[in-house]
């Protein structure tokens, strides 16, 4: 038996560098930045289609939330058995939760969003409004407040 499958992506609408883009899922990642091809988990009641916002082929994006920590192991048992911990506000390392858009791709066969891992990807000097049905989606991750505009990571490397 298989599941039925979306012919189009659908997601939240938005523009990035004055053109249409859809924000298809979220991210949640901890202690640093996604894996590339994470699994972005799509945001309920998303409406919008790529046929919607007037573009086939309209570019895909994920909204990703960086937790910041630093994972510390150390040794402190008698028995040599190590202990692993995450603590956040060292020195170098961001603070708090950092919000931005990733480019995504669509597995239609599967029904998926996934990062788009077919190359690696910095902020650009781009931003992007995260519309208010995303910041009450991502509101479900206990991260605190989507700011109203985030930075686009889709400069290739």
């Amino acid at each position: 038996m298989t599941a039925p499958v979306t012919a189009l992506p659908t997601g939240f609408a938005t523009e990035v560098d004055g053109a249409a883009a859809l924000i298809v899922g979220g991210v949640h990642s901890f202690p640093r930045h996604p894996q590339r091809g994470a699994l972005a988990q799509p945001f309920a009641g998303a409406q919008s289609s790529a046929s919607e916002v007037g573009v086939i082929g309209v570019p895909l994006y994920a909204l990703v939330a960086v937790d910041w920590a630093t994972e510390v192991t150390t040794t402190i048992e008698r028995d040599g058995r190590t202990r692993t911990v995450f603590t956040t506000g060292w020195l170098g390392t961001p603070r708090g939760v950092t919000w931005y858009l990733h480019p995504a791709v669509h597995d239609a066969e599967r029904g998926l969003y996934l990062l788009d891992a077919s190359e690696r990807f910095a902020a650009s000097a781009s931003t992007a409004e995260a519309p208010a049905a995303v910041a009450r989606a991502a509101r479900s991750w206990d991260l605190g407040v989507v700011p109203e505009r985030v930075r686009v990571h889709n400069f290739p490397l």
